[in-house]
């Protein structure tokens, strides 16, 4: 299949998360840039299926299908390319019933949490010509002008990232963390001994409030605070979601834990990072001796998120349509 620049190009999506709108997404509006794009149920061009974590099992109906299969993930899982192979073991989280639980290898779950497909983007570092890396954080920005989609509720413009109303909010408050579950990291401890310094907010299921995190609430929740803690779900190479970028560009000063790839993403001297200490107790002091220096806590908010001011062209909708127009439809 091979289809030109101003061609028609038929799309649909399956398996996505709950607010995913099919006309009204990064994808949709990326590949209408060039394309004359229309959705198209009964005969797609593109087949975009995701990792289906709500259960909604709409891939038996597109067995057959001939459309290129492409998969993007929000979650930490690789794509499957082939039949007959499967991704390295991983801890799979999903929901059943509205309860998080989770998967073994081999469970038959796997094949549709991952989706096999013939090309796919996601957090993870892969090494191969089908795929390519665009984590969830580059989703967060407002490329083709759209305040927002069904999910993000709000789009952070790119000439915006470095100066924005949230980050010029005075900062009233110490420190905050918005999660659901712990997942066996260290958010509850780093929780309870940052609280025992100064008082650290709590927005979730842990802390007594269902709070859903839609990223506009999140913002004007973020911007009264000093310091914000961003922990990441897993420990994956190239897992790096929108915690850390929403944390930094609402103004606070992001405390993170994940992969030690982040700073190939972020700017390292914008945000603490808990991998730089022996232990949580040796990060609590750090933050401690930033939150008593007013110098050293302006050198974090100063430090801009990425490294020379400006997100790296790899993450720019040119690049990903590259990958499209040269590799996918090509």
């Amino acid at each position: 299949m091979s289809i030109n620049t101003g061609d028609k190009l038929k799309l649909h999506f399956i398996d996505f998360w709950p607010n995913f709108w099919h006309n009204n997404n990064y994808f949709y509006y990326l590949l209408d840039t060039v394309y004359d794009v229309e959705l198209d149920k009964e005969n797609p061009d593109i087949l975009f299926l995701s990792s289906d974590p709500w259960r909604k099992i709409e891939r038996d109906s597109f067995k057959d299908t001939n459309a290129k299969k492409v998969f993007y993930t929000i979650e930490g899982v690789p794509p499957l390319f082939d039949k007959s192979t499967y991704p390295p073991p991983v801890s799979i989280k999903t929901r059943k019933n509205g309860k998080l639980i989770s998967f073994n290898e081999g469970s038959g779950d796997r094949d549709y949490f991952y989706g096999q497909c013939d090309f796919a983007l996601a957090h993870d570092v892969i090494d191969d010509s089908r795929y390519y890396r665009f984590p969830w954080w580059a989703y967060q920005i407002n490329w083709f002008n759209k305040e927002a989609f069904g999910e993000p509720d709000f789009l952070l413009p790119e000439d915006q990232i470095n100066d924005n109303e949230y980050k010029r909010t005075e900062k009233t408050k110490f420190c905050v963390q918005i999660f659901n579950n712990s997942w066996q990291n260290p958010r509850e401890e780093i929780h309870e001994k940052l609280s025992a310094y100064k008082k650290v907010d709590g927005y979730g299921q842990l802390f007594g409030n269902d709070f859903y995190p839609y990223e506009k609430r999140k913002y004007e929740i973020y911007k009264d605070y000093k310091f914000v803690i961003c922990f990441e779900n897993a420990i994956r190479e190239g897992y790096h979601t929108e915690k850390l970028f929403h944390a930094k560009t609402a103004g606070a000063v992001p405390i993170y834990w994940g992969h030690s790839s982040v700073s190939n993403d972020f700017n390292p001297e914008s945000f603490i990072n808990l991998n730089d200490f022996e232990s949580v107790d040796a990060l609590v002091e750090r933050i401690k001796e930033i939150d008593q220096d007013d110098s050293l806590y302006q050198q974090y908010v100063d430090a801009p998120l990425f490294t020379g001011g400006v997100v790296a062209d790899k993450f720019k909708p040119a690049a990903v349509l590259d990958f499209f127009q040269n590799t996918i439809l090509a």
